[in-house]
Order: structure tokens, then C-alpha cells, then sequence
């Protein structure tokens, strides 16, 4: 694992401690002079989450590109460097493509920090007190939870460690059992869940962590155990519920699937937690949105829309990237069903003109559009990026119902309902509306989704739909059992777990090498 040398906290000098995330770090701090009042534990707490804004990019590694939403051969023609190991699942060792565990023991040995100073000062007042610690135990549960489902047995650090030349993983320390790392996230769920008591507020702003994100997290962790920690229905029910507590934090859906994502429309009532990005702050993902999602504009004059206008005359023309990522081109015409409008809004599809007929090329990735700054010629990618919203509470919860045999209608037909717009779902409802998505030549020889025939395919299809570009899919067929998980990936089912890399393994030798690599 990484060293670190220098004791590095990323504390932050905020403009606005509910919006801005902006960091400056502050190197060499030691006990003697930090933690003398409040304001040092307010730019502590908002360095903590733009630790985690750093690690936005692994967020989206982790959670999506071994599913099936993408292929490894960009029809513009890009080098795919490397991601095409995730798309392919052809990990291993020496290509793990992320190593030392996504960093997140750097954030993981902050959040200890915090936790231990705040638990002991008194400096603070007793409700800003409770609201740090049930962010930073939150946060701590939520990164534990990634390195569970992606490594299995992982490294358990509770305690921080400071000074110069300090390993934070501990190089002679062996991995925790994925029950024993199941436990601690556990207790930190709870820890913050007690900290937070009834306080539901977004205090700082849904860029932080709150009550509500703990809730979704413990729905999610504890479907998890319930499904593959032999936790069962008792695990399925303490999800359900705090799934359903979620709402007390005054969230809903949104009438309009665009404006959910809308650079004007930030924090908006559907978002529950978000990374923050903004102008000479933060691009989203760091800048690999615009690196490897977004179409170059020099192929712009080559390509039409689907009504042959060249994309050089439309807004695509302010489009700047690279793809690295290609989306399956059949997943175009077999993910969604008509009058969906999350297809408009999540894809856009490239066409040319060829030999006086209009052709379907492949589709690129719309879901976050960015924005034309004033003054620039192509468009920058400061759109924030949802981690949790009211979407994914209504469709864990139908997870949880599903799992315990009960109806899940409302939670599907609530998020339907959305997507096709009221009028349109109560016209088609014999068609579209749950239990009645079954259309045999729509579903039989579909590989992306299936019918409602099956309530868990029902829930897969309506989140795939519903989150594509937000680091779910692979965590979502993950969770249903390994017969989805290699039904929708080209994943073996003895490597669903990411390999340790060959430097972690050479600098740890109490690790050991992920089962089956």
C-alpha cells in the first residue's frame, strides 16, 4: 500500500461551506498545531468529502464498466488504454487496472482522524458534534462497503496513524474476513445513525453526507448481507425499513428525468448525496468524463442526428472528449421500450449519411450534458454527480420487497410513471405499467433486460434504465446472485472480486491473492 509521506490532511478553505469543495491541503499538521477550534473542524470535514470527490472516477469503476453496458471498440476509433479490461474482465495481477485498494485507505485514515478528535473535543457544540461524527462514520461505512463488495476480505483500519513515512494500510497486516468487514460497517451505520438521532436536515448542502445517506447505505449494506452474508429475511426487513425512513427527509421524485442532472438545478429534491463539481474547482470524475465518455468534436462533421443534420449544427457541436467507454450498440434499441423518455436523456444517437440513406453508428453518453461556460468554445463537465437519489431508494426498497416475496407495484410503477410521463403510462398501462412489461418480441432474445415475469428482472431493467453512467449496474447484477452477474457480463464466476495488484501483494505480505486469481 501507498506511503504516505508527510502527514497530509486535506483540510479546506471553503468560500461556501454548502456548495464549494475547493481544496488548498494543509501539509505537515500535527495534534500540537490543529484541532484548536471550530473552524479547523469545519475545513476538516469538507476536506474529508472532497477526498471522496477524488475518488469519484474509482466510484464509477467499481460500480459499472464489467456490467454490460459497453464494448471495447470505440466506433470513432479511440485506444481504449486500458479500460477494456474491465469491459472485457480480463483482470488480473499485473493488470488490475485500479491498485492500492482505489486509495481509499488515505480517506479511510482521514475519517479515523476525525472520528477520534471529534469523539474527544470540546470544542464544538453538541448538535455540531453529532452531525460531524454521523457524516464521518457514514463515510467510513460507505468506503468500507465499496472495498467489501469489490475485494471481499480487506484490511480493516480503525485507528490513524500520523507522523513521516507512515504506511496507513500497515504493511505486515492481514485482510479481515468479508463477515468481520461486514460487522464494522455495520457498527458505523449504526454509530451514525445514533449521532445523527432525528436530525434529517441537509445541513451543509447534499454535496455532504447526512441522515438520509446513511439510511440509503444501510438499506443497500444490508440487502448485501442479507443476500450474500446468509443475513436473510431479517436483513431484507431492516433494509426495507430504512429504506422507507428515507423519506423523511423531505426527497422526491422529480417530474422531469432531465432535470434531475440539469447544471441549473443542483441539489435538487431527488438528490440525496451528490459529488460537487464546479468551474476552476473540479471537473466531473477529475476530468475523465471529457476523457473517456464524450465524443471528440473532430469526428463531428463526419456524423448526423437522426434527422441528418450534421452534429456540427447542433448542440453536439460544443461537445469536446475522447470515448474510451463505447456503449453496446444494441443497447440502443433493446434497453428501452417507446415513449421511455430516459432514452433521449441518457443516450444520443450518432448516425451518417450514406449513400443517400441516414445510419445508425452507435450511441454516445447524454445523461450529463455540462454546460457552455461564457467565453469557451466547447463545453465543460461540472455537472454534479449524483451517488445516491429518490429513484434508487424507491427501487432498493422494491429490492427488499422482492427479496421478502412482497408486491412491489408502487415502487415500480412510481419510477415508471416518470419515465413515460403520467399521461402516456395511464394510456399504455395494460403494456408498460408492473407486473404487465412482458412484450415477447421485445424481451425474448433481449441480452440487456428481461420481462416482469420475474420481479428481479423487473427491478435490473427498471434500474438499468434508470442509472446508466452513475456506477450501479455491475453492483446491481452483482447483488441479485452470481447466475445475474454472468448473465449480464462476460465476468467468470470465480472472478466477480477484483484482483489485488502485484505491488499491494509485494508490499503486504500478509495479503493474499483474491480467490480466483
Amino acid at each position: 500500500m501507498k506511503k504516505i509521506f508527510n502527514y497530509i490532511i486535506a483540510g479546506c478553505l471553503a468560500t461556501s461551506f454548502t456548495g464549494c469543495l475547493d481544496m488548498e491541503p494543509v501539509s505537515s499538521i500535527t495534534d500540537v498545531n490543529y484541532w484548536k477550534d471550530a473552524a479547523q473542524f469545519e475545513a476538516f470535514n469538507v476536506g474529508l468529502h472532497g477526498l471522496l470527490r477524488e475518488r469519484s472516477y474509482t466510484i464509477f469503476e467499481l460500480g459499472e464498466p464489467r456490467a454490460d453496458i459497453y464494448n471495447s471498440n470505440p466506433f470513432t476509433g479511440e485506444a481504449t488504454q486500458g479500460v477494456e479490461r474491465m469491459i472485457d474482465n480480463t483482470l488480473n495481477a499485473a493488470n488490475p487496472v485500479i491498485s492500492n485498494f482505489g486509495d481509499f485507505y488515505v480517506l479511510i485514515n482521514q475519517l479515523n482522524l476525525m472520528i477520534s478528535h471529534t469523539e474527544s473535543t470540546d470544542l464544538l457544540d453538541a448538535n455540531t458534534k453529532s452531525y460531524y461524527l454521523g457524516e464521518a462514520y457514514g463515510l467510513r461505512a460507505y468506503v468500507y462497503f465499496h472495498l467489501l463488495r469489490s475485494w471481499g476480505d480487506v484490511v480493516l483500519q480503525l485507528d490513524y496513524t500520523n507522523g513521516n513515512s507512515i504506511d496507513i494500510g500497515n504493511p505486515s497486516k492481514a485482510a479481515s474476513s468479508a463477515a468481520d468487514v461486514m460487522t464494522q460497517i455495520k457498527k458505523d451505520i449504526q454509530s451514525s445513525e445514533d449521532a445523527f438521532g432525528d436530525d434529517y436536515s441537509f445541513k451543509y448542502g447534499k454535496c455532504y453526507w447526512s441522515k438520509a445517506a446513511t439510511m440509503m447505505l444501510k438499506g443497500e449494506v444490508y440487502l448485501w448481507s442479507g443476500k450474500h452474508l446468509n443475513g436473510g429475511d431479517t436483513d431484507y426487513t431492516i433494509a426495507k425499513r430504512a429504506l422507507e425512513l428515507v423519506k423523511a427527509s423531505g426527497v422526491g421524485l422529480l417530474d422531469s428525468f432531465e432535470k434531475i442532472f440539469a447544471y441549473d438545478n443542483k441539489e435538487n429534491n431527488e438528490i440525496i448525496f451528490t459529488i460537487h463539481n464546479g468551474r476552476n474547482e473540479y471537473n466531473m470524475w477529475n476530468g475523465q468524463y471529457g476523457s473517456t465518455m464524450v465524443m471528440n468534436a473532430m469526428f463531428h462533421k463526419s456524423y448526423c442526428d437522426e434527422n441528418g443534420i450534421p452534429l456540427t449544427e447542433t448542440e453536439m457541436a460544443t461537445m469536446g472528449g475522447i470515448i474510451r467507454y463505447q456503449i453496446e450498440q444494441d443497447l440502443y434499441t433493446q434497453l428501452f421500450r417507446e415513449g421511455d423518455n430516459r432514452k433521449k436523456y441518457s443516450m444520443k444517437g450518432i448516425y451518417s449519411k450514406e449513400n443517400g440513406q441516414i445510419i445508425f453508428k452507435a450511441p454516445v453518453a447524454y445523461k450529463f450534458q455540462g454546460v457552455l461556460l461564457e467565453g469557451e468554445a466547447t463545453k465543460s463537465w461540472l455537472d454534479d454527480y449524483p451517488i445516491y437519489r429518490y429513484a434508487d431508494c424507491l427501487l432498493l426498497l422494491a429490492t427488499a420487497k422482492a427479496f421478502l416475496g412482497e408486491d412491489i407495484s408502487a415502487e415500480i410503477n412510481e419510477v415508471r410513471e416518470r419515465a413515460y410521463g403520467t399521461e402516456y403510462f395511464n394510456t399504455h398501462r395494460n403494456e408498460i405499467a408492473y407486473p404487465n412489461d412482458k412484450d415477447i418480441s421485445f424481451y425474448a432474445n433481449n441480452r440487456f433486460i428481461g420481462s416482469d415475469e420475474n420481479p428481479i428482472e423487473a427491478i435490473l431493467k427498471e434500474r438499468m434504465r434508470e442509472f446508466m453512467f452513475e456506477g450501479k449496474r455491475w453492483y446491481d447484477i452483482r447483488l441479485m446472485g452470481d447466475e445475474y452477474a454472468t448473465k449480464y457480463s462476460n465476468a467468470s464466476a470465480s472472478r466477480l472480486l477484483w484482483p489485488i495488484d502485484e505491488n499491494s501483494l509485494g508490499e503486504n505480505s500478509a495479503l493474499k491473492p483474491t480467490p480466483g486469481y
